[in-house]
């Protein structure tokens, strides 16, 4: 074998083992750490029948939930009943993780047999597998209502 011919082999080999470490390595973009708490609100319309806020939090180390939502019922005969759906997305936009927390019923406001607002606090672990948990990008965080 020639030594031109020992050369190029030496070069394929180095531009193919660069390409490949190219492919499978990891890019920043895809092994940053996001951050250790992420935050999520939703708020009503100021005009809506049933006025609705959450503020919630995640805490990735824990995998906890924390927070409260607030209802209130301004309708005078008609009882209000949401939920709050909690949903955690990876980097590249997929669900990772959905939550469905009840909240109680808020009667109506001529109603005396239960209020017409109600501030639940919300602690619950969401559990998250640990490979995906660092990947985590954003919490989307919505009260819609909900079936008797």
């Amino acid at each position: 074998m020639t030594t031109r011919k020992i050369i190029q082999r030496s070069v394929t080999g180095v531009v193919a083992a660069a390409a490949l470490s190219t492919v499978w390595a990891p890019t920043p973009a895809s092994a940053a750490v996001a951050d250790p708490v992420l935050y999520g609100t939703v708020v009503s319309d100021y005009q809506a029948p049933c006025s609705y806020s959450a503020s919630l939090q995640w805490d990735r180390a824990a995998s906890r939930l924390t927070g409260s939502a607030w209802v209130q019922n301004h309708m005078w005969f008609e009882a209000c009943r949401k939920k709050v759906q909690v949903t955690l997305v990876d980097d590249e936009n997929h669900t990772a993780v959905t939550a469905e927390i009840v909240l109680e019923t808020a009667c109506g406001t001529t109603d005396p047999t239960c209020p017409s607002a109600l501030n639940t606090p919300i602690n619950q672990i969401l559990p998250v597998s640990r490979y995906v948990k660092p990947y985590i990008d954003h919490m989307d965080a919505a009260i819609t209502d909900r079936p008797r």
